[in-house]
């Protein structure tokens, strides 16, 4: 495989400083917004690549593989949280597409002052803070979402890329392949296995098995469900094949994984 990872999240909200930013290929399920305090880094996600210095903010939607080179150390804000954490805007995210991820400072003074607050007065180890961190977000959020440019996904005439890739996300339960998609999105599996590649950085196979892992994961940690019923659910056609992949993305099988998630202790209590 590619040198892509699925991060698995122990806590839905997560909330974070750091002088560099992750240079290896990965995606998650969860939303994640990075503010540059100082600093500079080179950012790809959906296929582009740009630059994030002073003020600049980006906001990486679910299961979009992203990376960070650095360019210059500094100082970063992290965020990671599931919708559901900000109510209001639970069915924003999902029936709409930013027309921008990268935004700045400059262009909401308010939106500014949030992200010092977040900075600030976050500190995961006071029992009040999930709260705390939920309240800015959905201010946070309310600012930013005049500038995000988005457009209901019916109303978007996708590229081809999208059209793979939001494919991919609606079908993976069942068996996907180039033929399957070639049929579907009226493309050659060559054209098909091109566009997917050079815009993400692995193979269709590849980012399906990462979307399945990632939802077996959610299975693993809040289900009872059998290890078995969990690889059928997701789209394995077999359990051999659901504990090779699982491993390969994980480093662990998917036992260990659920019996890891018990014995965590969340610090956002319900919010887990």
């Amino acid at each position: 495989m590619n040198t892509v990872y699925h991060e698995q999240q122990n806590v839905k909200l997560y909330c974070n400083s750091a002088k560099k930013l992750e240079d290896v290929s990965h995606f998650h399920s969860e939303l994640e917004m990075v503010v540059c305090f100082s600093g500079k880094v080179n950012c790809f996600l959906n296929g582009r690549n740009f630059n994030l210095g002073e003020g600049d903010i980006v906001l990486v939607f679910p299961n979009q593989v992203h990376n960070y080179k650095m360019l210059e150390d500094g100082e970063f804000l992290i965020l990671k949280f599931y919708p559901e954490m900000l109510p209001n805007m639970k069915g924003f995210f999902k029936s709409y597409l930013p027309g921008r991820t990268k935004l700045n400072f400059s262009e909401s003074d308010d939106f500014k002052e949030l992200t010092y607050h977040f900075r600030k007065r976050y500190d995961a180890e006071q029992d009040n803070s999930a709260s705390l961190l939920i309240g800015y977000l959905n201010m946070a959020m309310f600012y930013i979402k005049p500038l995000l440019e988005a457009k209901p996904i019916a109303n978007i005439s996708l590229d081809n890329f999208e059209k793979i890739r939001n494919y991919c996300i609606n079908n993976y339960r069942s068996k996907i392949t180039l033929d399957i998609l070639s049929k579907e999105l009226h493309l050659s599996g060559q054209r098909i296995s091109h566009i997917f590649n050079q815009n993400m950085r692995l193979t269709i196979p590849q980012y399906v098995n990462f979307l399945r892992v990632s939802e077996a994961c959610q299975l693993l940690a809040d289900t009872s469900d059998s290890v078995a019923k969990i690889s059928a659910d997701v789209g394995f056609e077999s359990l051999r094949s659901f504990n090779r992949v699982f491993f390969e993305i994980m480093k662990m099988t998917p036992r260990e994984f659920r019996d890891k998630r018990k014995k965590e202790s969340d610090i956002f209590g319900v919010l887990a």
